[in-house]
């Protein structure tokens, strides 16, 4: 005749039973977005002639949202907004187009920036995405 049952068997067969009988928690969803932007002409270009920065962006986080150009110089820290488009409703898809004349010679840099907001009118709108930095060459 087998003698009584150890209590860890027990106790981890009774969780285990437990753990069964739970319903199932989906997982929470990630939200999805993206922010990009190109530049034409996508090469090195002259003092004065214009370069066409076009981006869109999309999040599923926000209720409206903002895409918008800035540009640093190289060496500096600070991001400088050129142009900001219309604020759209989530799934939408927002859009900004920009113009620039480069005025020196050298390089500068420019990102996407997508901003989430609560309204359409929010003051402070929230940064959700940044593109990758692209570079335009001066000559």
């Amino acid at each position: 005749m087998p003698g009584p049952i150890p209590p860890r068997p027990v106790a981890a067969a009774a969780l285990l039973l437990t753990l069964m009988t739970l319903p199932a928690v989906p997982a929470a969803a990630a939200a999805k977005g993206a922010m990009e932007i190109t530049t034409a002409p996508s090469h090195a270009t002259r003092v004065g002639e214009p370069v066409r920065i076009s981006g869109s962006g999309d999040e599923e986080a926000a209720r409206y949202l903002r895409a918008c150009v800035q540009e640093r110089e190289t060496g500096q820290a600070a991001w400088r907004t050129l142009a900001c488009g219309a604020t759209v409703g989530a799934g939408a898809g927002a859009r900004v187009e920009a113009r620039v004349r480069p005025r020196r010679r050298g390089v500068f840099q420019v990102r996407g920036v997508l901003y989430g907001l609560d309204r359409p009118d929010a003051p402070r709108p929230e940064v959700l995405r940044a593109s990758p930095v692209l570079t335009v060459r001066v000559r």
